[in-house]
């Protein structure tokens, strides 16, 4: 059973509208893209291994996609979790990576190293960090006063074209290290190790409870990130057929100057960007300026249309624009 489905994060979301947005000549443009695209693949192999994880069996396990969970001992600090599986007798940490290349398990240095094109690249090692994510959740488990139940964690290498080599030092730690093809068998494997139940369903149900409700999604200043400054980025909204065209309003419409088309809605992917780019929480006047509209007025229609209505008193009054989830 899914109880959390995986989502675009918030970040990815942020990636794609700095991208559509940021003034085309920016020296930072780069940077991001490369970013964006490392971010993206990272992504997608989540999105692999929930396909993999579509072959157990819906009643026996509850599955949670992408959780971001307040840790024990510092609520100011989360342990993340690419994928996580509750069971009644075990549950399972997993940590994704969809690299491609030949990929060496560097045991000595904690690392992986890459090698693709001839081109040496390391990454931090994932066994150890799903370990460190294997500290936080027994620990937030304690905290909650659930029973104990038995950890286990994997490493699912989503990407078919990696070629795998492991340190012979691994030792134990290298079985955790597995494909995505084979991720149902490795499952069944410890359930035959796990045999006694652990947890009644009231319990699982605390647990799911509990997680979904103190899932924070990672929320980053996607403009500090990469010092770009507010008028570096393209206002106005877009025209969907001539992508980066401003459209001016007349009347009931959104018109582009460019290819002469009208558009209804075009305002609404406008204010999401806003708000993904600066601040959910906006005036008026400020949706009015990215807009390029003039009336207060008609900018209130707009977003009383979309169910967004005003905060505090009528100066100081401020509009919530929610993000997606």
């Amino acid at each position: 059973m899914i109880k959390k489905t995986r989502t675009k994060p918030l970040k990815l979301l942020k990636f794609e509208v700095l991208l559509e947005r940021i003034l085309p000549n920016l020296t930072q443009k780069q940077l991001i893209e490369t970013n964006y695209r490392k971010y993206l693949a990272g992504f997608r192999g989540e999105l692999t291994l929930d396909y993999f994880l579509s072959e157990l069996p819906q009643d026996d396990y509850h599955i949670f996609h992408d959780l971001r969970i307040p840790r024990y001992d510092n609520n100011q600090l989360y342990f993340q979790l690419d994928a996580f599986i509750l069971h009644p007798r075990f549950c399972i940490l997993i940590e994704v990576k969809n690299l491609i290349g030949n990929l060496y398990f560097d045991h000595q240095y904690d690392q992986i190293v890459r090698t693709r094109e001839g081109i040496d690249e390391t990454f931090p090692d994932p066994v150890n960090q799903v370990e460190i994510q294997k500290k936080h959740l027994s620990n937030w488990l304690i905290k909650h006063k659930t029973p104990l139940i038995p950890i286990h964690t994997l490493v699912v290498i989503t990407n078919p074209k990696s070629y795998i080599r492991i340190s012979p030092k691994y030792g134990k730690n290298a079985r955790k290290i597995i494909r995505g093809r084979t991720l149902s068998n490795k499952i069944k494997e410890i359930e035959k190790l796990e045999a006694e139940v652990i947890l009644q369903k009231r319990e699982i149900k605390k647990i799911s409870s509990l997680l979904l409700k103190e899932h924070t999604p990672l929320n980053p200043d996607i403009l500090k990130l990469f010092n770009i400054h507010r008028d570096e980025i393209l206002t106005g909204a877009f025209c969907p057929n001539c992508t980066q065209v401003a459209l001016i309003r007349i009347k009931r419409n959104w018109l582009c100057t460019s290819c002469s088309k009208t558009f209804i809605n075009a305002h609404k992917k406008a204010i999401l960007d806003y708000a993904l780019l600066f601040s959910p929480v906006v005036k008026n006047k400020d949706l009015r300026t990215f807009l390029h509209m003039e009336s207060q007025s008609s900018l209130k229609k707009l977003l009383y249309s979309m169910n967004l209505k005003p905060n505090g008193s009528r100066k100081a009054a401020t509009y919530i624009i929610p993000l997606p989830k």
